[in-house]
């Protein structure tokens, strides 16, 4: 029970920080205002995160983990699917993305002053990208299974599954900073991720037009 209370009261304090990221920015986020936000004491937010440093590389753990926990749906079994799915949950009206979209954003712009922010950054799109490559991977081989031996291979876009996490990826970093900016709306930053995955070999072209 007051292990339960404990992971709770850190999910509070990291969707909070996440709301005041996404309201005025790192430069701008007081500890102060978290443990407001969250209902909870200074000294309690210190003790789960040490300092405002560890409190942001959390932060930056808690937006991605929210990001893939979005795309995640039973009824989605193709590793294609699953794919499209992860790629397209970083854009859309559902409660928390573009709040989680608006920190991440915000976390990335200031690693470039911050090296301790760099190296977060660095290992958390790390870890991202390793994500994508296995379900590029995934996709791949389901799509050899189910062709005929002088087919395989076909229709599938040169480069390996990291290579093509690397783009994919790089795009939806790209798109998400368009479309928190009123550049791109849900349904065009959709179809352009829609596009790359057709010329990938990782999306039915006759499918591209839907969101």
């Amino acid at each position: 029970m007051v292990r339960e209370k404990s992971e709770d009261a850190r999910e509070r304090i990291l969707a909070a920080c996440s709301r005041c990221i996404a309201r005025t920015g790192v430069r701008g986020l007081r500890i102060q205002e978290v443990a407001k936000e969250a209902g909870v004491s200074t000294g309690l937010l210190y003790y789960h995160f040490g300092d405002r440093d560890g409190l942001l590389r959390a932060a930056l753990d808690f937006v991605n983990a929210s990001a893939a926990a979005r795309a995640e749906d039973a009824s989605i079994r193709s590793p294609q699917a699953r794919l499209r799915a992860l790629l397209h949950s970083e854009f859309g009206d559902e409660d928390g993305v573009r709040e989680g979209s608006t920190a991440w954003n915000e976390l990335r712009a200031s690693a470039v002053f911050d090296s301790a922010q760099a190296e977060a950054i660095t290992a958390s799109t790390r870890s991202w990208q390793e994500s994508v490559a296995l379900l590029v991977a995934e996709a791949r081989d389901a799509h050899d299974a189910g062709q005929p031996p002088r087919a395989q291979d076909v229709s599938v876009a040169p480069g390996s599954p990291d290579e093509a996490a690397l783009v994919l990826t790089a795009l939806v970093e790209g798109l998400s900073g368009r479309w928190l900016t009123g550049q791109l709306d849900v349904v065009a930053a959709r179809k352009a991720v829609d596009v790359a995955l057709a010329a990938l070999g990782l999306f039915r072209g006759a499918d591209v037009s839907r969101p």
